[in-house]
């Protein structure tokens, strides 16, 4: 079991006018998380709402509870790091 999850928010909303997490490609995120930690001891988790869609996309880490907004695929090395050293 890993000691460390990461949480990403997938929600799609229908509207154009308040975009979800999963309108700004947050899929796309989960997937290349999934590949960048496939060999470290980290879980990476969808999750269907994390209620910050204005901050999307987001991560949420668990067992500490920080949430990361606005998260991009260049994120990735610098959270991943943060949780494995």
């Amino acid at each position: 079991m890993s000691e460390v999850a990461f949480y990403v928010c997938t929600n799609r909303r229908l509207s154009t006018v308040n975009p979800s997490c999963g309108a700004r490609g947050s899929e796309e995120l989960l997937q290349q998380l999934q590949i960048a930690t496939h060999e470290l001891n980290i879980s990476v988790e969808e999750i269907c709402c994390l209620g910050h869609c204005a901050d999307g996309m987001v991560v949420k880490i668990s067992p500490s509870g920080t949430f990361y907004h606005h998260v991009t695929e260049l994120d990735i090395p610098t959270l991943i790091a943060r949780y494995t050293s």
